[in-house]
């Protein structure tokens, strides 16, 4: 054999156990993919809702309620990726319903609602929320509790239908103005719902569900609604569309009803989130209640969270 035949016969033996590991990757990539859709169903059956099941746009919505009937019914809008809202809220509403009617609202691909394929535009959302919130025997007027990117959809809500909104309190809620100066919102989406497919959020370095006063069934549950939830099409979808959602928030301008603010210290959001949480209070003539703590502030201030509701309310 001559050396350039040598030659190619090491190129070819390259080729070819590069395409073998290349093969074996996709392989066990595949397996992956299809193991965890197979442990999604079986998970699936082990789900028990505890709030009402709601049909609307032609996918399943889960609506929980608890506390007393009162003139206005609290609802708590979840942050964007927010696995499962009715538990994630569970600090806030269990200090709140023995004075107000609370309720959660669990979107398309969130909590116990379906993982449905429909349009996120924002008045699609709005309108879907106002329907399952209909259909499970919840009225108005409503208090507002938005949470992070749920803040566009308050705003949006306020405006477009005014006589149905008595207040807003955010909850360290997004602002239009924050996706102006934010450019990387949908940043790493990519590799998360990579990583979603192949159900790596399912190794235990993953921590996807906090424990804070939920039972222990409760907390089983949250385990289960994070393995089948994190960034799945809906929350993809949403996050994708959130500049053009954010826009039409813009245009629309700031709703005439009362706020009550409050904020993080921006550290898991953006540098400039305080300024901004304290130009927008400004703006709407609110009281802004600026905590010393993380992005989900209801987990870590619930007590002082409710305590100024209730005199907000009062």
């Amino acid at each position: 054999m001559g050396k350039r035949e040598g030659e190619e016969m090491k190129v070819k033996k390259l080729i070819s156990g590069a395409a073998g590991i290349a093969g074996c990757i996709t392989g066990g990539m595949a397996a992956a993919a299809a193991v965890n859709k197979a442990l999604a169903r079986q998970e699936e059956r082990h789900l028990t809702p505890p709030g009402k099941i709601v049909e609307v746009n032609g996918h399943k919505m889960h609506v929980y309620g608890e506390g007393v009937r009162t003139k206005e019914t609290c609802v708590f809008l979840s942050g964007g990726g927010t696995i499962a809202p009715v538990y994630d809220f569970r600090p806030l509403y269990r200090r709140l319903s023995p004075y107000y009617r609370c309720v959660v609202v669990e979107k398309a691909g969130y909590g116990y609602s379906e993982i449905s394929a429909k349009n996120r535009r924002l008045d699609v959302m709005l309108e879907e929320t106002r329907r399952a919130l209909i259909l499970a025997g919840e009225r108005g007027p409503y208090v507002l509790l938005p949470h992070s990117m749920s803040g566009l959809e308050a705003i949006y809500w306020a405006r477009k239908y005014p006589q149905e909104i008595k207040a807003i309190i955010g909850l360290d809620m997004a602002f239009p103005e924050a996706y102006e100066k934010a450019e990387n919102a949908g940043k790493g989406i990519g590799l998360l719902r990579l990583a979603a497919m192949f159900g790596l959020h399912r190794l235990p370095l993953f921590s996807l569900a906090a424990d804070d006063g939920l039972t222990e069934e409760e907390y089983a549950q949250a385990k289960l609604l994070a393995k089948r939830n994190f960034m799945n099409r809906c929350i993809a979808a949403e996050t994708d569309i959130v500049y053009e959602n954010a826009a039409l928030v813009g245009k629309s301008g700031l709703p005439e009803v009362p706020f009550l603010l409050f904020c993080s210290d921006g550290k898991e959001v953006a540098d400039f989130w305080v300024e901004l949480q304290r130009e927008c209070a400004q703006k709407l003539q609110a009281e802004l209640i600026e905590l010393p703590c993380g992005h989900y502030i209801h987990h870590f201030k619930a007590e002082e969270i409710v305590s100024e509701i209730r005199k907000f309310l009062e």
